[in-house]
């Protein structure tokens, strides 16, 4: 009985922590991820590097980011698990995974359900799943009102939804970019935040990283 209540406790205050900052569950080592290009350790714990921390505590603290990437940082999966984070601990929350195409956006609610479904048994009390599992570019949590959802770029996209969040990936290269990113601007007034990330390119997306699109 003992036992019980201590694994209780462990688990009231690991969720406390984690729910105060998305990297709490990186720091303890909760966050896995999946590497098919590495056969050896493919699914590998979110390494806790110091630039990583920065992004994400860049992101917590601005609703708005615009973020650089190259291959093997990570970006895109930090990015992921941030907004995994939001929908998982916080009521009512609306996110978005954007992509130039719908197919390529489930693949972003992919590495979500990677990520719920690795959680360490015993460590966590998860939000349980609309039927038990993520399907076609989403997942539902009926018993908290959230949900991640993925759609693909265009301003049309989001024009009848609020949404808590918006995560546009790769989006220097969508032929509807800027576009796309213009239509997110309710979303910033209504005090929900916008993150693009993307490898480097010439176009609005640069623009954007030097503050030269508001």
């Amino acid at each position: 009985m003992q036992q019980d209540d201590k694994n209780v406790q462990r688990i009231i205050a690991n969720m406390e922590r984690w729910r105060e900052h998305p990297w709490a569950a990186i720091a303890d080592g909760m966050v896995i991820t999946l590497d098919p290009k590495n056969l050896r350790e493919p699914i590998r714990k979110f390494p806790p590097q110091p630039w990583l921390r920065e992004i994400t505590e860049l992101w917590v603290n601005e609703n708005k980011i615009a973020v650089p990437k190259s291959r093997q940082m990570l970006t895109s999966w930090l990015m992921v698990w941030c907004h995994l984070w939001l929908a998982m601990f916080h009521e009512g929350a609306a996110v978005y995974l954007q992509s130039d195409k719908e197919e390529k956006s489930d693949e972003l609610v992919d590495r979500c359900a990677f990520i719920y479904n690795h959680f360490p048994p015993g460590e966590i009390i998860l939000p349980k799943l609309k039927q038990g599992r993520k399907t076609w570019c989403s997942m539902v949590w009926p018993g908290i009102n959230s949900f991640i959802k993925g759609i693909a770029q265009g301003a049309d996209q989001l024009r009848q939804y609020a949404a808590s969040a918006v995560l546009m990936d790769e989006a220097a290269f969508w032929e509807k970019g800027r576009e796309s990113f213009a239509a997110t601007k309710p979303t910033i007034d209504g005090g929900g935040r916008v993150t693009v990330i993307s490898s480097a390119q010439n176009g609005w997306f640069k623009d954007l990283c030097f503050d030269t699109v508001t």
